[in-house]
């Protein structure tokens, strides 16, 4: 009788999956950016790009078991970022 009510559980192991999917690529990204700026720090485009893929990290990360632990170094290299990102302008 009150079936309508019930609602099936969201599938929250493959919602789990999808983000650490998601955040290694992210992870692997960073890591590329970070060493293209480490071969040139004026680089302009590498800095705005991992500028990007540090807010975007920091989102995913927070919905990441895995990955919580990280957000502290990452708010570290986005101030290093923007240290750099000073000294360049």
């Amino acid at each position: 009788m009150f079936g309508f009510m019930k609602k099936a559980a969201p599938n929250k192991g493959a919602d789990e999956a999808e983000i650490a999917r998601q955040a290694e690529a992210l992870r692997a990204e960073i890591s590329e950016l970070e060493q293209r700026l480490e071969k040139d720090a004026r680089d302009a485009e590498a800095q705005k790009q991992l500028m990007l893929a540090y807010n975007r990290a920091l989102s995913l990360f927070a919905k990441s078991r895995h990955h919580r632990s990280e957000i502290d170094a990452l708010f570290v290299k986005m101030d290093a970022l923007r240290n750099i990102m000073r000294k360049s302008i």
